[in-house]
């Protein structure tokens, strides 16, 4: 990131309007200045939008105290400044309190900003609304948790299934692991993102390309992970409130992975089934792979492929189904 000029011995920072301009403005992350004490000096419309006030001008009038105002835990703030002012820097996750006193949940990258003297002369950085992530973190958990407990349940009543439920029991606990690596690299890439002091201008470009990396990835979890698990679910014997319950999770499950469908389904009028057979396609499934996620024979499937080359005019073509779809993608 390019600093703008720093007036020698000077403690009052250069104004954001001629550090970065239309930039600045135009921000989708939240961007800021406080003061050693605490008082707001510099945000942007992203973060201020981002904290419930119509214009960074009411923020800065209405927050006094950055520690109380703004932290849900006042002490942490002051722990953070310790960080920053041994290290010059830090990073950290925290719950956050907006205007109308509702919590949400941030990530910050902060940087100490010195004067002439090696003086502290106020703090910047970065701020991540998280909320949404965090709370399709817990979506994901009591999904995990509910499929868990009917699990455990089925296990007790049917004692000539035990193999099968071991082994499903073995492929859930692989797939968490897998989903545990995914979140913490997910992570490692957010973290690497803000420690990089690059232009405005690149976070700008990189920010897209992230927020269309955490989709796909969701998307995958979904599809690859939980979708075959609720299929399973749906054939067991199950009351009928825990059946309903079951469709009504596939039905909120799908509409994550909606996008590619509805284009498919405007496009070439697949069925139900043709259209989940052109995504798991998409996604690189074979015939058999794909035979076994939904309970079909290779040969069901293969019949339904030609029967998707055909309404989507590439019959008899020398062209990847696969490469057709996600061009269309």
């Amino acid at each position: 990131m390019k600093h703008g000029r720093q007036r020698a011995g000077a403690s009052v920072p250069i104004s954001f309007e001629e550090r970065y301009g239309s930039l600045f403005e135009n921000a989708g992350e939240g961007i800021f200045q406080t003061s050693v004490s605490g008082r707001i000096l510099n945000v942007n419309p992203a973060l201020a939008r981002s904290f419930g006030y119509r214009s960074p001008e009411e923020m800065k009038r209405d927050i006094r105290n950055v520690s109380r105002q703004i932290y849900t835990d006042r002490r942490l703030r002051a722990e953070i400044l310790r960080r920053v002012e041994a290290r010059g820097h830090a990073k950290f996750e925290f719950r956050f309190l907006r205007k109308d006193k509702s919590q949400g949940w941030g990530y910050t990258s902060m940087h100490a900003v010195r004067n002439a003297q090696g003086k502290t002369a106020y703090y910047e950085g970065f701020f991540l609304d998280m909320t949404a992530h965090k709370e399709m973190e817990e979506q994901l958990q009591k999904s995990r948790d509910l499929l868990e407990q009917r699990v455990l349940e089925r296990t007790r009543k049917i004692a000539e299934l035990n193999r099968e439920l071991a082994a499903d029991v073995a492929e859930r606990k692989r797939v968490e692991r897998e989903l545990r690596a995914r979140e913490k690299e997910l992570k490692r890439r957010a973290v690497k993102l803000e420690a990089f002091n690059v232009t405005l201008r690149t976070l700008l470009e990189q920010r897209e390309a992230d927020r269309t990396e955490i989709e796909r990835r969701i998307m995958a979890n979904v599809d690859d992970l939980i979708m075959p698990c609720v299929e399973r679910l749906k054939g067991t014997a199950l009351p009928k409130p825990a059946h309903q319950l079951v469709l009504n999770l596939q039905e909120n499950l799908r509409a994550l992975t909606s996008p590619f469908t509805r284009d498919m389904k405007a496009k070439a009028h697949l069925t139900a089934t043709e259209l989940q057979i052109a995504d798991y396609i998409k996604k690189g499934k074979s015939s058999k792979q794909i035979g076994a996620l939904m309970r079909l024979s290779p040969g069901t499937v293969d019949f339904h492929r030609n029967q998707i080359r055909k309404k989507l005019n590439i019959r008899g073509e020398k062209v990847s189904l696969q490469a057709y779809l996600l061009n269309q993608s």
